[in-house]
């Protein structure tokens, strides 16, 4: 028996069940009198429209379907779980995009945001692959090949060649914190953990720790060599490759990252601005009118003022709630990241006339 896996690693990238509907008649046909099993989401009306060749699935996890003896285990109607590393188990598994197209050297990968995928070259650019999603390479950080790659390919590696072999991509500009995608991508691995393996989800929680703790202003100074020690040993010992994936993915981003995410531990500070935890509010000398609608809509009684007086944030006492913005109807208070607004440090006499 053959195990054909057409259960999407990534729910925002479904390219697998996509070409799965646009080819169904050829599917049927195909599989008839063949000793196979299509894995597709259960519930989908794929599995009666497939009949007996469809195995329904669970759809909550999506990476662990590439390890053929995972696969094999949830034939037999068992939790997912991989007793061995990708290519361990006795049945064969191939993808669903590869067995309805065959090899025609091309790919499809689904861009974050993008309603479509792209079909490009599975030999190929990373500025090619720019090209095929309308990118622009201008102001790129990084351009991200999800699971099983999770490998970034940044500016200067743009016309080395690549093998593409997943369905996701992601790209990262100069708006877009490195931190904060580290710790995304952690938490979608970590999720995808079968929790069978102590190196595997152990690590995968200490460094979805880490990295919460660090897009949340919590970092502590020992964090970034921790996750270096742990990544290695984490790589090597795993029992699939989720885990071991996650893994060469942190030491990857720590080596061409490290000193963007240091510096929301050190400088306490998000270079990017996108990490909420380090937005801070302030009121505007220019528009403030001294109403006090901020002071009222504060809990924590972080802002100082009094009628017809500039009204000021105390810093150290604010959380970030967001409240004084959404109450203030002059629009004088304002977000900031790394670059702030002169503020005077106490409330001073209004300036603006009404």
């Amino acid at each position: 028996m053959t195990i054909v896996n057409f259960m999407p690693a990534y729910k925002q990238a479904p390219v697998s069940l996509r070409l799965l509907q646009e080819h169904l008649d050829e599917a049927v046909q195909k599989s008839a009198g063949q000793d196979l099993k299509l894995m597709v989401p259960e519930g989908s009306e794929l599995v009666e429209k497939l009949g007996e060749v469809a195995a329904p699935m669970d759809g909550k996890l999506g990476f662990l379907y590439t390890n053929n003896s995972a696969a094999e285990v949830a034939l037999r109607g068992f939790h997912l779980v991989p007793t061995g590393p990708a290519g361990t188990g006795k049945t064969p598994l191939v993808s669903g995009e590869d067995w309805l197209l065959g090899d025609d050297d091309s790919k499809y990968v689904w861009f974050e945001g993008a309603e479509t995928p792209v079909k490009v070259p599975a030999k190929t650019t990373g500025r090619a692959l720019l090209e095929a999603c309308g990118q622009s390479a201008e102001d790129l950080k990084a351009l991200y090949l999800g699971f099983p790659q999770s490998i970034f390919v940044t500016p200067d590696q743009l016309d080395d060649e690549l093998t593409v072999d997943t369905d996701y991509a992601r790209v990262y500009t100069s708006k877009n914190c490195m931190a904060n995608a580290l710790h995304e991508i952690a938490e979608q691995f970590h999720a995808e953990a079968c929790g069978h393996c102590v190196f595997g989800y152990e690590g995968g929680h200490q460094i979805n720790r880490i990295m919460a703790d660090v897009v949340n202003k919590k970092g502590q100074s020992g964090d970034m060599a921790l996750l270096k020690d742990l990544c290695p040993v984490m790589k090597d010992q795993t029992l699939c490759s989720v885990d071991s994936t996650l893994a060469q993915t942190v030491s990857q981003m720590l080596d061409l990252f490290g000193d963007e995410i240091e510096a929301h531990i050190t400088k306490k500070q998000c270079p990017a601005g996108e990490c909420k935890a380090f937005l801070t509010f302030h009121i505007l000398v220019s528009r403030c009118t001294g109403c006090g609608k901020c002071l009222d809509a504060c809990e924590e009684g972080a802002i100082m003022g009094k009628d017809k007086f500039v009204h000021v944030v105390d810093q150290k006492k604010c959380t970030q709630c967001g409240k004084c913005l959404e109450v203030c109807p002059e629009n004088a208070v304002v977000m900031a990241g790394v670059k702030k607004p002169k503020t005077p440090p106490r409330p001073i006499p209004v300036r603006v006339k009404k």
